[in-house]
């Protein structure tokens, strides 16, 4: 019978996301305090100020540092305690015909962007829903509405960190795939990337 190291070692994604994660034996666990450079970006962000240069840099370190703390309890969430966060801006704004709804978009699969592509995988694995944001001060309203036990969020590196932190809040566990392009519209994500995230799942 297969042990556990064995079982994660089947699936690249969970291997890779859970590689250096911090044991008994760390020297450096987790919950040691941020660096100052760390405290001074977060301070930025809730300035809404977006990094440049170095900071950048320090903002996605921070991103993949989170993911390595929430893998375990987001693989070990059931699809169907599951969420995906999209932001607006992965929208083909000038094809979407996604429905305004309060403070999210309703996706209506129409093929114009990857948002369907996510939708439709996410519903066959039996996700709660995939929601679209019209902005990160959405992100506690919705994971309030839908309770979900874990959340994938698709982002840029500010808003990836700080809707982290907002979930970490409210006690969910959330796993961030960083968007390829940022920026207000038309941005890009790895769909493999993506998929890789929706599929992942330890027992």
């Amino acid at each position: 019978m297969p042990g556990k190291s064995e079982k994660r070692g089947q699936d690249p994604f969970v291997r890779r996301t859970l590689k250096g994660r911090p044991g008994k034996r760390a020297r450096t666990p987790l919950r040691a305090q941020p660096p100052s450079e760390f405290e001074r970006l977060l301070a930025s962000l809730r300035q809404g100020k977006r990094p440049r240069g170095r900071p950048a840099e320090a903002l996605a370190a921070a991103v993949f540092r989170k993911n390595r703390k929430n893998a375990l309890r987001f693989l070990r969430t059931p699809y169907a305690q599951r969420v995906v966060l999209v932001p607006q801006c992965l929208r083909a704004t000038a094809r979407c015909q996604a429905e305004e709804r309060g403070h999210e978009y309703v996706c209506r699969q129409c093929g114009a962007c990857k948002i369907a592509t996510i939708a439709k995988r996410a519903g066959e694995l039996g996700y709660l829903g995939v929601r679209i944001l019209k902005g990160g001060s959405a992100l506690p309203r919705l994971v309030a509405k839908t309770g979900p036990k874990a959340v994938l969020g698709i982002a840029c590196g500010n808003e990836g960190l700080l809707g982290v932190l907002a979930c970490e809040r409210a006690g969910v566990p959330a796993f961030c795939v960083p968007l390829l392009k940022t920026g207000c519209a038309d941005t890009d994500v790895d769909l493999k990337e993506v998929s890789r995230a929706l599929e992942a799942l330890l027992p």
